[in-house]
């Protein structure tokens, strides 16, 4: 069934994958549909293929009474006839210097068929590394970094995470807690699939518990500021040619304007005050200070230097006489 599950029209030079989802439970903030999406419009990537249908006819149920057309398949007609069959939006793209990006849909069924498909791509493609970016909501200060969790498939991936400031979650060892689709993907691949390295890049996108005088609720509905303090580090880990001023840019003018919401809803409610200063007196930041790494020919003239400075004369290595 394997070559019924992943359609692969190119197959190009790949090592990193980020993978996120749409219409899935841990997509505060857009990240997991919105981060994938940004980086696709803004590298240019290329559709290189997708999951086959046999993942759309297992996984995923024709319809939910009262969603309507929500959780239906895809479909396109021109001129009254079918111009291609019912699909499902699992989607493959190529952006280019080793990079892939994967936007998918959110599994109802047989997540071990879903799993399948999605390590069959991981192995053809050859990537080394695949990344899962998700996000979830929480009463957090608008105008700082972002906090960002991990778990990871395999322990010999940790020495290397822990360059990143990331904070190694616990969930679920306290009580029955189900996983979000990244999670389970990475647990799939900790016990099915030694060879394959995934992990999950978590943020807090704000959310607080009060709604706005049009109902809706008073928060970051798309983080930029999560998109950008995820991306800074997997543009160092992977080694990616991507400018994040834009990501920044749009991040401050996020957090700056639910800030000013935030401080006219304090100054008119006691207690929505105190939530949000509880909130930024409880945010415990674990800053990413994007490591300095010396160019190696730079690195080996440095040592030349050391090692051509001459030996200290007898008298350089004496004490100071009125020092003893």
């Amino acid at each position: 069934m394997t070559d019924d599950l992943v359609i692969l029209r190119e197959k190009p030079e790949a090592k990193y994958m980020i993978a996120g989802w749409r219409r899935q439970w841990s997509d505060g903030g857009e990240i997991s549909s919105g981060l994938p999406r940004y980086l696709i419009d803004k590298l240019g990537a290329r559709e290189i293929g997708e999951f086959g249908t046999e993942v759309g006819k297992l996984c995923f149920p024709f319809q939910v009474p009262g969603t309507h057309g929500a959780y239906r398949p895809r479909v396109a007609y021109e001129d009254g006839l079918p111009s291609r069959p019912m699909h499902r939006r699992n989607y493959f793209f190529d952006a280019g210097d080793g990079l892939i990006i994967f936007l998918g849909e959110e599994p109802w069924m047989r997540l071990d068929i879903y799993g399948q498909a999605f390590f069959s791509a991981v192995k053809q493609l050859g990537i080394q590394k695949t990344v899962a970016v998700e996000g979830y909501n929480g009463a957090a200060p608008p105008d700082v970094e972002r906090n960002v969790s991990c778990v990871y498939s395999q322990p010999r991936m940790k020495e290397e995470l822990d360059r990143y400031a990331l904070r190694y979650s616990n969930y679920g060892s306290r009580g029955r807690s189900g996983p979000t689709i990244g999670m389970a993907l990475i647990s799939m691949a900790h016990d099915q699939h030694p060879d394959v390295e995934m992990f999950r890049l978590g943020a807090m996108a704000p959310m607080f518990p009060f709604l706005t005088s049009n109902n809706e609720p008073v928060g970051i509905t798309r983080d930029h500021r999560a998109f950008y303090d995820i991306m800074r580090r997997l543009k160092f880990m992977f080694n990616l040619d991507i400018d994040l001023s834009e990501l920044l840019a749009l991040a401050d003018n996020e957090g700056r304007q639910l800030q000013e919401s935030l401080e006219r809803i304090a100054s008119n409610n006691p207690r929505a005050k105190e939530l949000i200063d509880r909130a930024r007196a409880d945010y415990n930041l674990s800053p990413f200070v994007e490591p300095v790494e010396l160019d190696p020919a730079l690195d080996r003239t440095l040592e030349d230097i050391l090692s051509s400075l001459p030996d200290p004369s007898p008298e350089q290595d004496m004490p100071d006489q009125e020092g003893i």
